[in-house]
C-alpha cells in the first residue's frame, strides 16, 4: 500500500475528464496513445494528483486506460520514459460514471432540452476491479427501454447492447435521431436510469458498499434559487442524497456549507456538502483546465479514503480555488525531524519523521516515546524557551536519554540541531502541566505576559503600549530625578546654614554694626569734625579707595594684552594646519590639486594677516590705559593732599581706623548673612516647588497605568470565541516592601502609612486615593514626624526613592462567556488557557503542546477545545501529544505520528530501534497485516482505535455527524 507519512496535504484533483470512448461528446478522436501521453503529460505539468475519469453510464474509458496503459508495463515504456513513467505512479485514477436520470428540473420552455435531465455522477474507488463494476453494478442496473399503453414500463439491463438496440428502435420511430449516425450514441442520450436503484444497488453489495461516493452536478446558483416552487422536494431530495456537489460557483459552495445559519441548513438539508470543481474535459485543451481556473484542492492523501475525508469535513478538506490553499511561509514550518543516535548506541529509528505544515498529533502508548520527541523538537528549535517553561512546569527533562543530536529540517531548508547552542528560532512549546501552572495564582505573571502578548499582535494596541509605556519610564526617571534635585537643594541649605554659623548670628552681628558706628562718632566728636568735614573725609576716603582698585584692574588688563598678543602667535601655527587639515579632509580634491594648494596658501595668508591685526588693535589699547594711568596718579595725589588737614585733626587716629576696619568686617559679615538668607529662602521656595512636582509626576504615573487599563475595553482589542480581556492597576507588594523594609520594625509602620496598612498587614491599596496616601508619608518623612527608626546606613534620599518607586503593574482580567477566569474551575481554565495561547496566531510560527487534554473532560474537548485547534492550525503548525481520540479525530489531524517502544507489543523484532515512529493521515486505513507486533502493520485510523480511548466512538461520530451512510 502506498504511503503518505506527511498525512492530508492539499493536493489538485480533477474528478472530470472525459475520453475517447465518452459516446455522447468527444473531441479527443480514436487515437488512444495520443490520448494517453496528452493526458499524462498534462496531468505531470499541472501537478494532478487524482484524475476522475468520466464515461457516460459504462466505464469503457476507465476499462481501456487501466487495462491496456496503467497495468500494462510494456506499453507505459513505449509511450514514457523512466522520469514519466514514475510521476504517473503517482497519480490515482478513479471511475467516475455519468448517469442521467429520469427527473427533469425545468425552469422555462426553451430548458426542455435533452440535456436539463439531472446529471448523476458515481465515484467509485480505484481499488475495485472493472470486472466486478461492470457485473455486480452496471449490468445490475435497469434502465427505460420502452413502454405502451396502460402497462408497466419495459426495462433492459443496462448493458451497451441493450443501449444500442434502444438507439436503433429509436431512430427507427424518430427518423431525425438519424442524423447522429450512432445507434449508441442516440441509446445513451434517451436513457435514463432511477437514483434510488443506483444507490440500492451501491449500498447492498458489500463490494461496493464503502467504495463509492454519489456527485450531483449544479449547474444552478443554489443560494438565490426560488425554493417556494415546485422543484423544492426533487432538489431537496437529491441534494440529500448525494455525497457532494459537482459546483464551482462560490456562492453555492457557501450555500451547501450552511451560510450563516449552519443549524438551520443541517435541520432542512440533513447535512453540510462540499463543492468540487472539474474541468469536463472532452478535448485536449480543456484538459486539467477548469473554467476560471478553478481547480479542485483537496487536503487529503490521493486516496479513496482521502476523497472520503471531504464528506466528513467539508470545509476545511476542500477548496475551489486557483492557488493552493497550503500559504504558511517555508520558514516557519517544520518539514521532518531526526533523532540522531549516540555512537555505539541505537535507542532511536534515525529516519526522518515527516511532519504536515497544519496540525500533526503524536500518539502512543505509556513511555512510547511521545513527549520525549515532542522535548527534543522544541529544544533542538529553541532551548530558552523550552528550558523555561519546563522550569515553571517542572515537567521531565529527558536527562537520562543517551542521544547523539537531533536534527530539525525546516520546510525552506534550514537545519536546528539539539547540538547547536547558539542557533535559535520562534517557537512555543507547552510541556505538561505548564497549563496547570497557569491556571494556579503563582502562574498570574505568565497569564499576564501571555495576553499581552496577543494583544501586541494589534498594531493599534503595539503603538499605543509602546507610547504608554514609554511615558511611564519617562515619569520614572522624572521622578527619580527630582528626588536627586530635592536632596542637592537640602546640601546647598545646610552648607549654608554651616556658612552662616561661621559668621554668627545676624541679630548680635547687627548690634554690634550699631555698637561701633557709635564708638567712631565718638572717636570724631573728640576730635573736633565737623559733620561737613566727616562727610567730606568719607567721600574722600571712598574715591581713595575705588582709585586703587581701578589701578590694580588696569594693571590685570596691561598683563592680560600682552599675554594675547603673545599667545596668539604662537597658536598661528597650529591653528592654521588644523583647519587646512579639516578643509582637505571634506572637499574631497586630491592631496596634489593645484587649486587645493593655492586655496591654503591663501587660506594661510587671511589668517595670518588677520592674527597680526589683531595684535596691532590691542597693542593701541595702551595709549588709552597709559593715560588713564596717568589720570589716576594726578587724582590720587590730590586726594592724599586734601586729607591731609582732616588727618591732623583726628587726635586717636590708629584707634579711629581699627574702629573703621572692625565696622568694615562687620558690615561684610552682615552683607554676606543676608544674602545667605536669601538663598536659603530661594532654596526652600525651590524645594516646596519640587516636592510639589514630585507630587505631580506621581500623579501622572498614576493616571498613566490607568489610561493603560482603560485602553484595553475598546473593542478592538477583545479576542473571538466568547472571550474577553479587560485590565486593572494592581499594587506591586513586594517592591512597595522595598520601602518598607527600610525601617527596623514593621510593627510600627501604622502610623507613617496612613491608612495604605490594613489592622491584619495587608495592604488597602485603592488606586484613586494612593498618590495622596504616598504624598502624607513623603510629609511625615520629610518633616521627621512618626518615622520608625530606618535601618543603619538608609539615607533619606532612600527612603523617597523607594517611596516613590513604580510599585504598579497591569493585571489583565480573562472572562470567557461572562465567566471570570479566576472562578473557573482548574479544567475550563486550562481550556481557557490553551485557547489564548492559541490565539498567538500573528507570531505564526510553530506551537508544540503536550497534552492539553489534562483535566478536562471528553464532552469539554469535543464541544470546544478541538475548535479552538481547528481554527488555529489553518494559520500556524502544530505539533501535539495526546491521548484524547477528539483531538486526533474530531480537530482533524492532518498528520498522526504514532510512537512506540520497544517490548510494548508482543513478538518485537529485536533488530527494532528501542523507540520507533509511523505516521500518516486519518485516511491511511488497512487492517493488520501481520502480527510481528510492528507499527506499521496497520493503518493510522487502525491505531487510532487501538491506542486512544474512545477513538473507535470519535470515527463513528465524525462519520455520522453529517448524517451520511457510506
Amino acid at each position: 500500500m502506498t504511503a503518505y507519512p506527511r498525512g492530508s496535504e492539499w493536493r489538485k484533483w480533477d474528478l472530470h475528464v472525459h475520453t475517447p470512448a465518452s459516446v455522447l461528446q468527444s473531441e479527443f478522436g480514436k487515437d488512444w496513445d495520443g490520448y494517453v501521453v496528452t493526458l499524462f503529460r498534462r496531468a505531470i505539468e499541472e501537478n494532478i494528483s487524482v484524475i476522475g475519469i468520466t464515461d457516460y453510464y459504462l466505464p469503457e474509458g476507465y476499462e481501456i486506460l487501466r487495462r491496456d496503459y496503467l497495468e500494462n508495463s510494456e506499453k507505459l515504456k513505449e509511450l514514457f520514459d523512466e522520469e514519466a513513467i514514475s510521476a504517473i505512479k503517482e497519480i490515482k485514477v478513479f471511475p467516475n460514471i455519468e448517469f442521467r436520470l429520469s427527473k427533469l428540473v425545468i425552469g422555462k420552455e426553451r430548458d426542455l432540452s435533452w440535456n436539463r435531465k439531472v446529471n448523476y455522477h458515481v465515484v467509485l474507488s480505484d481499488e475495485l476491479a472493472i470486472e466486478k463494476i461492470n457485473s455486480d453494478f452496471i449490468s445490475q442496473i435497469q434502465f427505460c427501454f420502452n413502454a405502451s399503453a396502460g402497462a408497466e414500463l419495459e426495462r433492459r439491463p443496462l448493458t451497451k447492447s441493450n443501449l444500442e438496440d434502444l438507439g436503433r428502435r429509436l431512430i427507427a420511430e424518430h427518423p431525425e435521431f438519424d442524423k447522429y449516425g450512432n445507434a449508441l450514441f442516440v441509446g445513451m442520450m434517451n436513457a435514463s436510469v432511477d437514483e434510488n436503484e443506483l444507490i440500492k444497488l451501491l449500498r447492498n453489495n458489500t463490494i461496493f458498499r464503502d467504495r463509492h461516493l454519489v456527485a450531483l452536478p449544479c449547474d444552478e446558483d443554489l443560494s438565490i434559487v426560488n425554493w417556494n416552487s415546485q422543484g423544492h422536494m426533487l432538489r431537496k431530495s437529491l441534494i440529500k442524497q448525494a455525497h457532494f456537489i459537482f459546483s464551482s460557483n462560490p456562492n453555492t459552495a457557501a450555500f451547501f456549507l450552511g451560510g450563516k445559519d449552519k443549524v438551520g441548513f443541517v435541520r432542512e438539508f440533513g447535512a453540510v456538502k462540499a463543492c468540487l470543481w472539474g474541468s469536463d474535459a472532452h478535448c485536449e485543451g480543456k484538459l486539467f483546465k477548469p473554467d476560471n481556473n478553478r481547480h479542485t484542492w483537496i487536503k487529503s492523501d490521493p486516496t479513496f479514503e482521502g476523497l472520503k475525508q471531504v464528506i466528513y469535513d467539508p470545509s476545511s478538506r476542500v477548496v475551489v480555488q486557483e492557488l493552493s490553499p497550503q500559504q504558511k511561509s517555508s520558514y516557519q514550518t517544520i518539514d521532518r525531524v531526526r533523532f540522531v543516535n549516540k555512537a555505539g548506541v541505537g535507542s532511536f529509528s534515525e529516519s526522518w519523521i515527516v511532519l504536515n505544515p497544519d496540525l500533526n498529533t503524536i500518539i502512543g502508548g505509556k513511555s512510547s516515546g511521545k513527549s520525549l520527541l515532542l522535548y527534543h523538537i522544541a529544544r533542538s528549535v529553541n532551548r530558552d524557551e523550552v528550558d523555561s517553561k519546563v522550569r515553571l512546569s517542572k515537567s521531565s527533562t529527558y536527562s537520562g536519554i543517551e542521544l547523539g543530536d537531533f536534527e530539525v529540517l525546516w520546510s525552506n531548508g534550514d537545519i536546528s540541531k539539539l547540538s547547536d547552542l547558539e542557533g535559535k528560532k520562534p517557537l512555543t512549546y507547552i510541556p505538561q502541566l505548564y497549563i496547570n501552572h497557569l491556571a494556579e495564582e503563582d502562574g498570574k505573571e505568565q497569564l499576564n505576559s501571555l495576553v499581552k502578548d496577543i494583544l501586541l499582535q494589534s498594531k493599534g494596541f503595539r503603538e499605543f503600549s509602546e507610547f504608554q509605556e514609554g511615558v511611564i519610564i519617562s515619569l520614572g526617571k522624572e521622578i527619580n530625578s527630582k528626588v536627586d534635585y530635592y536632596f542637592e537643594l537640602r546640601d546647598k541649605f545646610k552648607v549654608l546654614s554651616k556658612q552662616s554659623e561661621e559668621f554668627g548670628v545676624k541679630a548680635a552681628v547687627v548690634l554690634e554694626i550699631d555698637r561701633l558706628r557709635q564708638e567712631i562718632k565718638s572717636l570724631r566728636e573728640k576730635s573736633g569734625f565737623t559733620e561737613v568735614e566727616e562727610n567730606w573725609y568719607k567721600f574722600l576716603a571712598s574715591r581713595k579707595a575705588t582709585l586703587e582698585k581701578r589701578e590694580l584692574v588696569i594693571g590685570k588688563i596691561e598683563s592680560a594684552a600682552d599675554k594675547m598678543v603673545n599667545i596668539s602667535s604662537t597658536l598661528l601655527g597650529s591653528l592654521i594646519n588644523d583647519f587646512k587639515e579639516g578643509l582637505t579632509s571634506e572637499v574631497g580634491l586630491p592631496y596634489d590639486s593645484t587649486y587645493l594648494a593655492n586655496s591654503l596658501k591663501l587660506l594661510e595668508k587671511k589668517v595670518g594677516d588677520a592674527v597680526v591685526e589683531f595684535g596691532l588693535e590691542i597693542m593701541a589699547r595702551f595709549n588709552s590705559i597709559e593715560s588713564s594711568k596717568a589720570r589716576i596718579a594726578l587724582e590720587y595725589i590730590d586726594i592724599d593732599k586734601k586729607l591731609q588737614p582732616l588727618l591732623i585733626k583726628i587726635t586717636d587716629q590708629e584707634l579711629l581706623n581699627l574702629t573703621i576696619k572692625k565696622l568694615n568686617d562687620e558690615e561684610v559679615k552682615l552683607k554676606f548673612l543676608n544674602e545667605i538668607l536669601e538663598r536659603q529662602v530661594s532654596i526652600k521656595a525651590l524645594g516646596l516647588e519640587c516636592l510639589e512636582e514630585l507630587a505631580g509626576l506621581y500623579s501622572g504615573r498614576v493616571c498613566a497605568y490607568r489610561d493603560y487599563a482603560a485602553e484595553i475595553d475598546k473593542p478592538e482589542y477583545q479576542f473571538e470565541s466568547g472571550l474577553d480581556v479587560s485590565a486593572v492597576v494592581e499594587f506591586n507588594e513586594d517592591k512597595f516592601n522595598e520601602f518598607l523594609f527600610s525601617f527596623d520594625r514593621r510593627g510600627s509602620l501604622e502610623a507613617l502609612l496612613s491608612g495604605l496598612l490594613a489592622p491584619d498587614g495587608s495592604f488597602n491599596f485603592n488606586l484613586d486615593s494612593h498618590a495622596e496616601r504616598v504624598e502624607n508619608i513623603r510629609a511625615k518623612i520629610i518633616k521627621k514626624h512618626g518615622v520608625p527608626l530606618v535601618r543603619k546606613g538608609v539615607e533619606d534620599i532612600d527612603l523617597l526613592k523607594k517611596l516613590y518607586s513604580d510599585c504598579f503593574y497591569i493585571s489583565y482580567v480573562v472572562r470567557y462567556r461572562d465567566d471570570d477566569i479566576a472562578t473557573m474551575s482548574p479544567g475550563k481554565r486550562g481550556l481557557v488557557l490553551l485557547n489564548l495561547i492559541l490565539h498567538l496566531s500573528n507570531s505564526s510560527h510553530p506551537i508544540l503542546i503536550d497534552q492539553p487534554e489534562d483535566n478536562l473532560d471528553n464532552r469539554t474537548i469535543y464541544d470546544q477545545l478541538k475548535d479552538f485547534v481547528r481554527q488555529k492550525k489553518s494559520s500556524r503548525q502544530i505539533i501535539m501529544v495526546t491521548h484524547n481520540a477528539n483531538l486526533v479525530v474530531a480537530a482533524d489531524a492532518e498528520c498522526v505520528v504514532v510512537a512506540n517502544q520497544d517490548g510494548q507489543q508482543l513478538n518485537v523484532d529485536i533488530d527494532l530501534p528501542r523507540f520507533d515512529y509511523f505516521s500518516g493521515g486519518l485516511e491511511c486505513s488497512f487492517e493488520r497485516t501481520s502480527d510481528d507486533g510492528t507499527l506499521r502493520n496497520q493503518g493510522i485510523r487502525q491505531h487510532v482505535c487501538e491506542i486512544l480511548e474512545g477513538g473507535v466512538t470519535a470515527f463513528k461520530e465524525r462519520e455520522m455527524k453529517y448524517g451520511l451512510k457510506i
